[in-house]
């Protein structure tokens, strides 16, 4: 399955970046509870994103994946943001700046898995009426 993100300014993917990897390594909280799979495979994304925004202006982000690793990192990830808004009392904690990256990423994701048909077209479905947040993911 083919996940495309972008374009958008290398400085959104910087910010997103620099936020996931403190929500990560927190020792306690949400991000302390990301499975251990899961968070290996999140640090390789950010090393293959803060390599790309090195580049400057508008980047446009491509990988190639298996739709059921994607279900069950989406998932996990759907888990984190759902559980950091319900420890804060504010509707969005994605930095200004990183929200352009984060939509597309989110919405992107959700795409593809739509793209496979079938229960991953509804799981995505499911996971874009509930994702948790006051900002609409396309």
């Amino acid at each position: 399955m083919e996940v495309v993100v972008g374009p958008v300014q290398a400085s959104s993917v910087r910010a997103f970046v620099s936020y996931a990897r403190g929500v990560l390594a927190g020792a306690e909280g949400p991000g302390a509870a990301v499975p251990s799979d899961a968070a290996r495979d999140y640090d390789e994304y950010l090393v293959q994103w803060e390599e790309l925004a090195a580049s400057g202006g508008e980047v446009t982000w491509v990988a190639e994946t298996d739709p059921e690793v994607m279900e069950y990192l989406v998932y996990a990830f759907y888990r984190l943001a759902k559980d950091l808004l319900d420890e804060s009392d504010q509707p969005r904690l994605i930095p200004d700046d990183a929200v352009a990256f984060y939509v597309l990423l989110v919405g992107a994701v959700l795409d593809a898995l739509t793209e496979q048909g079938g229960s991953q077209a509804e799981f995505a479905a499911h996971l874009r009426e509930f994702w948790p947040s006051e900002m609409e993911i396309p």
